[in-house]
């Protein structure tokens, strides 16, 4: 099957999608709509849209025209768009089919936010799709209230791989490889921008370490909003906390992000709104204990008090305090680590859900 995704190629699910179908032996092209910041997986052809134009009001329409150029030359078996707002907008202007749009989060949960013509858009897009898939219940109730047909709307999460993220047999050796001691470690699990509200965490590192002054908190950066980011490090500087934090960047593949997760003692992801986020499904596979915002797409995988901590969103101190009586409290840790392992192993293997779309695949192309 030759499979054309147009999604963000730096995404970490669009990166994930891909490869999975191309193991599967299926020709993949990538269309992509931001500069690459990392090499493309091998054997997918990528078709870089932004050394055509990048002009912010200009480039959609001159994007449009590449794309069903592109199409009318490759020939694809079914179109993908990953996100229906920018990928979703230019595969329903292609005006091909069979087309299927995956909503991932924010694209439908913040759409009351955006501009009268950037929603009109988006709800003309995903009416234009023959099929609509969302990573959790909500968007889904969200794609039908914008119109989709029932029918055309299936809940399908990424999933986990769960042969990499699984508990680990030998978190002192890790630590010794990742250079870490045996001091409590927290982890930001979520990309640094000003959607996962990483300066919330900043603020309540201070408030931690005057409680628990000996833990340690690793912040992944990746997707980076570079402003975002010197306020993160400048806040931290001004706090005087920037020596118990340490920025991990530029991680080469799953197994080493898994690494991460199956030393940390907790993992943390406070966004304002959210899909499902595959980052927390991993930590969870790995045994970690989450605090996780309180949004609706958390509550299809986490139950309070049983597989994580479930806080309200933007409550600084709600965060400190999650954090503190995680790291002082072991039994609850390891009881919401062990938990969520044992939910994600029964309802976010990736291999099934992929499967799944492939169904879908093959049911949209008959």
């Amino acid at each position: 099957m030759i499979i054309c995704i147009i999604g963000n190629p730096n995404s970490i699910h669009v990166h994930r999608w891909v490869k999975h179908f191309k193991s599967e032996g299926d020709i993949i092209h990538l269309i992509g709509e931001h500069t690459p910041i990392a090499p493309i997986p091998e054997g997918i052809i990528f078709h870089d849209l932004t050394i055509k134009i990048n002009i912010r009001k200009l480039r959609y329409l001159v994007w449009a025209l590449h794309v069903r150029q592109i199409l009318e030359k490759i020939k694809p078996d079914i179109l993908h768009a990953h996100s229906v707002v920018s990928a979703g907008w230019l595969g329903a202007a292609a005006g091909f089919h069979p087309f299927l749009i995956t909503a991932h989060g924010s694209d439908l949960l913040l759409l009351e936010k955006r501009s009268w013509f950037f929603q009109k858009l988006t709800k003309w897009a995903i009416n234009k799709a023959d099929y609509v898939t969302c990573v959790s219940e909500n968007l889904a109730n969200k794609a039908k209230i914008l119109g989709v047909k029932p029918e055309r709307v299936e809940v399908i999460p990424i999933g986990v791989n769960l042969i990499t993220f699984q508990p680990s047999l030998n978190s002192q050796y890790l630590r010794h490889k990742l250079g870490l001691g045996a001091e409590p470690i927290v982890l930001s699990i979520r990309a640094m921008n000003p959607t996962y509200n990483l300066l919330d965490i900043a603020k309540a590192i201070p408030r931690v370490l005057e409680q628990v002054p000996q833990t340690r908190f690793l912040i992944f950066a990746y997707n980076i909003d570079q402003d975002y980011f010197s306020q993160f490090k400048h806040y931290l500087v001004d706090e005087i906390a920037s020596g118990s934090v340490r920025v991990v960047q530029n991680l080469p593949d799953d197994k080493a992000i898994a690494e991460y997760y199956q030393v940390c003692d907790v993992a943390i992801s406070v966004p304002s709104s959210d899909g499902t986020p595959v980052s927390v499904l991993e930590a969870m596979a790995c045994g970690t204990a989450v605090i996780a915002s309180d949004l609706p797409s958390l509550h299809d995988w986490i139950s309070s008090e049983q597989d994580g901590l479930i806080i309200p969103v933007g409550d600084i101190q709600a965060i400190t305090n999650a954090v503190i009586r995680l790291i002082q409290d072991k039994h609850l840790r390891n009881k919401l680590g062990i938990n969520a392992a044992g939910r994600i192993q029964k309802q976010g293997n990736n291999q099934y859900w992929m499967q799944r779309m492939m169904g879908i695949y093959h049911a949209l192309t008959r």
